[in-house]
């Protein structure tokens, strides 16, 4: 009996529903390299995204987890479905938050130089005036 590991078992069932690394990583929650190392071996999930990959590829967790034989198909769990989708929506909602935080702070920087600017050009014309 051949040993196959975790991520090979990640792997193979990812590319029996046919999805990507990528479209998996999105519905579990976590970055593509997350998704890439847990399929090259070098980590392995948390126990919530475990599940969550159990319940996205419709497998038994503990055959992700052990490999046993009985690799039986289970029916989508709407939940643990759910939950990995709010998860990849809060995961999105937090990015956009960082390049909103970003985009204020150059916004901000910007207002600033045009603000110093302006009183440069009203103090010139002042001493002009004297």
């Amino acid at each position: 009996m051949t040993y196959i590991t975790m991520g090979e078992r990640i792997e193979a069932a990812r590319k029996s529903k046919g999805l990507s690394a990528s479209q998996l990583a999105r519905r579990v929650g976590v970055k593509v390299s997350t998704m890439n190392n847990w399929e090259s071996d070098r980590s392995e999930p948390r126990a919530n995204k475990l599940v969550a990959l159990a319940g996205v590829l419709s497998v038994n967790m503990i055959w992700l987890l052990e490999g046993s034989e009985d690799n039986t198909s289970l029916p989508p769990n709407v939940e643990v479905i759910e939950t990995a989708d709010l998860q990849s929506k809060i995961t999105r909602l937090q990015s956009m938050h960082e390049r909103m935080v970003q985009l204020l702070f150059e916004i901000s920087s910007e207002v600033n130089r045009v603000q110093r600017g302006i009183k440069d050009d009203q103090a010139e014309q002042d001493a002009a005036q004297v």
